[in-house]
C-alpha cells in the first residue's frame, strides 16, 4: 500500500457518507443501486464494511452491523466515495482555470437570473485540477487523506487515475509510475492469471461456429415467439460472431485486472484480493490491461483495444 495513507479513523466517515447518500429503498428500508455504477459500487462497499447485506437490487442494513477486523482496501473505498459524490452532484470537477465546463458541447445553457456557480473550494495540486465539493464531501475527503488545507494531496493523484475526470484532461499512460507498473505486471504475473489470459485470447473456429449456431437459434426462438412477420435480423455471420466473442473476451480480461491488480501493490495475493472491491469501469485497470495485452499478444489487436 502507498505511503502516507491514513492509518485509521476513516472507515466510519465512509460508512456515514455512503449510507446517507445512496438512494434509499423504502420498501425494504435499505439502499437501491438502480443498476448504476456509482450506486452499485457504493452498495458493495457497505457490504464489505460490514454494514449491509446484499439484495437483488441493492442492500439492506445488517443487524448488529460492525466494521470487519480487516477493512476493505482504502484506495477502493476512495473510488466508491468519489464516484457517489460526483453521481449525486455533491462534487464538481472544474476546468484547469477553475471555470465550469460547458455540458452541451459548444453551447452553454443557463437559467436567466441564476446565480453564478460557486468558485472552486479545492485547489489544483499534485497533477489534479480544481473542484467544488459540498461540506460533507470535504469532510470525508479529509478523513481519507485525499484533501488537506484546501488542496489535493499527493496520494490522491493515482486514486484519480482510476476515476479520470474528463475536465482535467489527465494522461497517465506516459507517466514513469505507470510505465514501471507495466514492467512489474509483466514480470510478476501469476501463473493462474497468465493461464486465464491465454485462454481468453484464444478464439477457435469451434468457438466461432458455436456462436453462429447460438445466434441462429436465438433468431428462430424469436420468430417462433412473435410470428413469421416479425422484424428479425439475420443471424450473425462468422465475422460478426468473432467480433462479438472478441468483445466479450476483452471484457473478461478487464475483470481479471479489476479483481486482481492494483497500482500500489501489483498482482494481489488471494488474501489481499479478498479485501478488494470489484471496481468496474476502472480507467487505470483498463489501461493496464491494454498495455499488458499489447506486450503479451502483439498479434491479437482486439486484446489491447479499448
Amino acid at each position: 500500500m502507498a505511503a502516507n495513507i491514513p492509518a485509521a479513523g476513516w472507515a466510519a466517515d465512509v460508512v456515514d457518507f455512503l449510507s446517507r447518500n445512496l438512494p434509499r429503498n423504502d420498501e425494504e428500508d435499505g439502499w437501491d443501486h438502480m443498476f448504476l455504477t456509482a450506486y452499485q459500487i457504493g452498495c458493495e462497499a457497505l457490504v464489505a464494511l460490514g454494514q449491509a447485506d446484499e439484495t437483488s437490487r441493492g442492500t439492506i442494513p445488517r443487524k448488529n452491523a460492525r466494521l470487519p477486523d480487516e477493512l476493505p482496501r482504502w484506495d477502493d473505498l476512495c473510488v466508491s466515495v468519489l464516484r457517489l459524490a460526483a453521481q449525486q452532484r455533491l462534487l464538481f470537477y472544474r476546468l484547469p482555470d477553475g471555470s465550469v465546463p460547458l455540458a452541451t458541447g459548444d453551447w452553454g445553457i443557463y437559467r436567466i437570473g441564476a446565480p453564478p456557480p460557486p468558485p472552486p473550494n479545492i485547489a489544483a495540486a499534485n497533477g489534479l485540477g480544481p473542484a467544488f465539493a459540498t461540506s460533507e464531501v470535504l469532510t470525508v475527503l479529509r478523513a481519507l487523506g485525499l484533501l488537506t488545507e484546501g488542496r489535493w494531496t499527493e496520494i490522491a493523484e493515482t486514486v484519480f487515475w482510476r476515476d479520470w475526470p474528463e475536465e482535467w484532461e489527465m494522461d497517465f499512460n506516459s507517466d514513469p509510475r505507470f510505465s514501471d507498473a507495466v514492467e512489474q505486471a509483466l514480470a510478476t504475473i501469476p501463473a493462474d492469471i497468465r493461464a486465464e489470459m491465454d485462454k481468453l485470447v484464444t478464439i477457435t473456429n469451434t468457438d466461432v461456429t458455436a456462436a453462429v449456431k447460438r445466434s441462429a437459434s436465438a433468431a428462430e426462438e424469436t420468430r417462433a415467439k412473435y410470428g413469421p412477420n416479425a422484424s428479425i435480423g439475420p443471424p450473425d455471420t462468422p465475422e460478426q460472431a468473432r467480433r462479438g466473442l472478441e468483445f466479450l473476451r476483452r471484457a473478461e480480461l478487464d475483470w481479471l485486472f479489476f479483481r486482481h491488480w492494483r497500482l500500489a501493490d501489483g498482482w494481489l495475493a488471494p488474501k489481499e484480493a479478498s479485501k478488494a472491491l470489484e471496481i468496474f469501469h476502472d480507467d487505470l485497470a483498463i489501461a493496464m490491461r491494454r498495455a499488458v495485452a499489447k506486450r503479451l499478444y502483439p498479434n491479437l489487436t482486439f486484446a489491447a483495444a479499448r
